[in-house]
């Protein structure tokens, strides 16, 4: 079976690398299609914890339960966005009453507030990379507009049945946040927003996005809870109720939470940006000839003697990405089967080290 399976892999190799058109068709299709995955995880988990159609509920009450909070703060744009929907509520705008307009005007602002970013991803990272995160940014739109969450929807029943646990809301969240930028990520895309600045700085400076998505998050976040305590105009002949203040620092604490969630699951998910130091120990000088021709990194050759054999051997250094592991052992066992190799993890590279450029 084992046989059959890298036979048949060997085939599709050899036919797409005889056949480049082809192979661009179905890497492109494939780069839409986890594209589309990644819009609908983080659509899905914005309508469903984030910011739920609590007006749909079968018992709207529990939105005044202990506990209950109607909206948590989102990140990046779509915080931005929150926000955006708050000062319209201030101003006393009475179409936002209506959820489904609400949310349009939530995703419809969430698209125009990422044409400047895009364009800044287009000129200083590359131009597919901006396209597929302007793809990105139009299917978080639109599932954003067009999932349902009425009342019996499964968005509103899953929403109705952990309002009231902000805790589970903060996990969810964060989880889905994080998968959705994280497949944006493997395909050196993004969701757009501040993603697109930090993958910028990310690939300038070697290591991993997580941390520098959370910097500028923060701000955005501290702009919704400091605008969440301020009482409005008139919403269908009422003041807009304001957020207290010490309800509005609870929010700012949960969404840290969320956003130490998202930056976790983003730097374990997407692991292009994470290094290995690699110790290869052989008899075989060959061993580091073969590394330089299969892969796009350097080696430094040592000299070395066997503790116990006194025989001469020669220990290989390089330095890896962590996705090309298994690639980097397997060339050196295929040159010589007796090598021992240590994989050590490294935290930062300073220097000359190879990035494939971002198309």
């Amino acid at each position: 079976m084992d046989y059959f399976i890298r036979k048949s892999k060997k085939r599709v190799i050899n036919y797409f690398y005889d056949h480049p058109h082809q192979k661009g068709v179905v890497d492109n299709t494939m780069r839409v299609l986890v594209t589309l995955l990644s819009a609908f995880i983080f659509s899905f988990g914005f309508k469903c914890f984030i910011q739920p159609n609590y007006q749909a509920f079968s018992d709207p009450s529990i939105v005044h339960q202990t506990g209950a909070i109607s909206a948590l703060a989102s990140s990046g744009i779509s915080g931005i966005t929150q926000s955006v929907l708050v000062i319209f509520k201030l101003l006393g705008l009475q179409f936002i009453l209506d959820p489904f307009n609400q949310y349009v005007l939530t995703f419809v602002s969430y698209f125009i507030i990422n044409i400047p970013l895009l364009l800044i991803g287009f000129f200083k990272v590359g131009k597919k990379f901006a396209l597929y995160s302007l793809i990105n940014v139009l299917f978080v739109t639109i599932l954003g507009i067009i999932l349902p969450n009425n009342s019996g929807d499964l968005i509103t029943v899953i929403s109705e049945y952990v309002f009231a646990q902000p805790v589970a809301r903060i996990i969810f969240a964060g989880t889905c946040t994080g998968i959705a930028t994280a497949l944006s990520y493997l395909i050196e895309s993004t969701c757009g927003g501040v993603d697109i600045i930090a993958y910028y700085i990310s690939e300038k400076k070697s290591t991993g996005v997580g941390i520098y998505s959370a910097i500028f998050n923060c701000c955005i976040v501290l702009l919704f809870s400091i605008l969440s305590t301020l009482e409005g105009g008139l919403v269908d002949g009422v003041h807009f109720e304001a957020v207290e203040f010490p309800e509005a620092v609870i929010i700012f604490m949960y969404t840290f939470f969320y956003m130490i969630i998202t930056t976790f699951v983003v730097d374990h998910v997407n692991t292009s940006n994470k290094k290995l130091h690699i110790e290869i120990i052989t008899r075989n000088e060959n061993v580091a000839q073969v590394l330089l021709a299969n892969t796009p990194h350097g080696c430094t050759i040592l000299n070395g003697k066997g503790g116990y054999t006194g025989a001469t051997n020669y220990v290989i250094l390089v330095t890896i990405r962590k996705n090309e592991r298994k690639r980097v052992v397997k060339i050196a066992k295929a040159a010589d089967p007796n090598c021992f190799i240590n994989v050590l993890l490294t935290e930062q590279v300073y220097g000359k080290f190879f990035r494939q450029p971002i198309k």
